[in-house]
């Protein structure tokens, strides 16, 4: 695979290509015009082929959506058949086509501020560039996206966490999963509660864990240990989970354990 992962003044920069066993002209059309681009891109889009032109982005399961910054954009970059650029929302999406002796080069360009989100974003753009290759007339295998997900987060080294300022010790992992799945996982069979011991799935080794003081079911989670707080947060992410666990307190020593804690709970989620 071609993808590569970059900071670039302060943004998160992933650039993906793809060979394509078609000429320009042909792909260009794919990439631009509604009927094409419904086969193949994740929203439906509507695009007025100008310089300075507006950008809607419609989802099925909600087309009466009202146009905001999150469903509309601007065309910044226009020279046709080669180059289109357009913001969706805060992103930047760049796709240039360069001739090759086979067909073309496809190249996109996204520029974004979830770091954490990046596996999502390239597994589903790996299986969005699939299903282009399948509308401009070739077969391509499935694949899946969570394997794919967790693939991208190993290259970009997604599932490290950090030591923070203040010795503290912190993950922000995109999982596969709803967190109503992945809440089912960590508590296991039995419930949880104020005052009870957190269950063994929100426990990384070599921790002392007092009683749990605040919970809300597939939302968070947060109990005291010898020198602070673990928490557990879980919201709604890109294609499932967003997990933020943060340890407070002297906590580097655990920077391993609880890695090792969050990668047995997404192997047991891509299966």
């Amino acid at each position: 695979m071609t993808e590569t992962l970059s900071t670039e003044n302060g943004r998160t920069v992933l650039r993906m290509r793809r060979e394509l066993r078609h000429p320009v002209a042909k792909v260009w059309r794919a990439i631009t015009e509604p009927g094409q681009l419904a086969g193949w891109f994740p929203a439906a889009v509507e695009f007025d082929l100008r310089l300075d032109g507006p950008v809607r982005f419609t989802f099925e399961n909600d087309p009466e959506a009202p146009v905001d910054l999150e469903t509309s954009g601007v065309i910044r970059a226009y020279e046709p058949p080669n180059l289109i650029e357009y913001t969706w929302g805060d992103e930047v999406l760049r796709w240039e086509l360069v001739p090759s002796s086979d067909g073309c080069m496809l190249n996109l360009t996204a520029t974004y501020d979830d770091r954490p989100g990046s596996a999502s974003f390239s597994g589903g753009w790996t299986l969005c560039f699939d299903a282009l290759v399948r509308v401009l007339g070739d077969s391509v295998p499935e694949r899946d996206y969570a394997v794919l997900h967790e693939h991208f987060v190993k290259v970009y080294g997604l599932d490290e966490g950090v030591v923070t300022d203040d010795c503290g010790v912190r993950f922000e992992r995109q999982l596969v999963k709803p967190k109503e799945t992945v809440w089912e996982l960590l508590t296991g069979a039995g419930t949880t509660a104020a005052g009870s011991p957190p269950p063994a799935g929100f426990v990384a080794k070599g921790i002392d864990p007092g009683p749990v003081t605040e919970v809300v079911a597939a939302e968070r989670l947060s109990y005291p240990w010898s020198q602070g707080e673990v928490t557990w947060s879980l919201r709604d992410g890109n294609g499932g989970a967003r997990l933020v666990l943060t340890q407070t307190g002297p906590a580097a020593d655990y920077l391993s354990t609880w890695h090792d804690l969050i990668e047995t709970l997404t192997a047991e989620l891509v299966r």
